[in-house]
């Protein structure tokens, strides 16, 4: 009652010493309690309102994700989506180091497609434009995508397809998750700033989310244009990603191994008896 009933009422209960435990039966103070009740309920519907609006953020985002989900887990083909992935990587990649003429990052950018699409630029960047390179970079990768197909098998590289897309999406989608509890319970401060914690919350968690579906392309895109094949001594044919894709991401867990695994071969020996044989 002290805490939502205001001053005047806190003031009459010190006043008179009166204990917080007796009956109201003053008309006043009965219209004080029927007041600090509203507004006991006026704050918890704000909190209630404030929690569904932050779900409405996070319904939206986890729609999107499960709709991408249900498409990989119906079989559905996603050689179109990849070989997308690859072209839409390679213009942002290079218009990411490239945007500015005088500070452009070239060393960066070599590196980076060299370790995201296996593609050496260190050549091309000086006597090709943004454009051009950007056009180079497709080509090349988009020949390297086909050239796997070619080397793996057309079925084998469509399941393939599928189990990276879903072990990526998880993966990031459980990143993305926690990192939007960590925003929600620190979004109240933004108060204190004289802004809106909802619409705080709902552009920072979605700006969080494109950063998330970017990371799940370049993850995809890298981990499609390192598979290698490799023959075991049955002679079953296997996909293996390099060590380096190992290193970098660990979190996906798709056996492989840098070289082919051969079974040590068993010797046959003939056991002979030189104890006398028992009459």
């Amino acid at each position: 009652m002290k805490i939502f009933g205001g001053d005047m009422i806190t003031n009459v209960y010190n006043t008179l010493g009166a204990d917080e435990n007796i009956p109201i039966q003053a008309k006043m103070i009965s219209n004080a309690v029927e007041r600090a009740q509203k507004r006991v309920e006026g704050r918890n519907f704000s909190i209630r309102k404030n929690v569904l609006q932050y779900d409405d953020v996070m319904n939206v985002q986890r729609e999107i994700i499960y709709k991408q989900r249900k498409e990989v887990l119906d079989g559905q083909n996603l050689k179109e989506n990849i070989t997308g992935m690859i072209k839409s990587a390679s213009e942002e990649i290079v218009l990411l180091y490239l945007s500015d003429g005088e500070h452009a990052n070239k060393e960066a950018l070599v590196q980076e497609v060299k370790n995201i699409f296996d593609i050496d630029i260190s050549e091309d960047i000086k006597k090709l434009n943004k454009e051009e390179l950007i056009k180079k970079i497709k080509d090349e990768a988009i020949q390297i995508y086909a050239n796997k197909e070619n080397e793996i098998g057309e079925s084998a590289i469509r399941e393939l397809e599928r189990v990276v897309m879903l072990k990526v999406v998880d993966q990031k989608w459980m990143d993305h998750i926690d990192a939007m509890d960590e925003l929600k319970n620190g979004i109240g401060l933004r108060a204190y700033g004289q802004k809106n914690p909802v619409d705080q919350y709902r552009i920072e968690g979605f700006d969080m989310f494109d950063e998330m579906v970017e990371n799940i392309k370049i993850d995809v895109v890298k981990l499609m244009l390192h598979l290698q094949k490799r023959e075991e001594a049955e002679r079953r044919q296997t996909v293996e990603i390099t060590k380096a894709m190992q290193e970098n991401l660990n979190s996906i867990n798709i056996e492989s191994s840098s070289q082919p695994q051969v079974p040590q071969k068993t010797v046959q020996t003939t056991v002979v008896n030189t104890e006398p044989k028992v009459r």
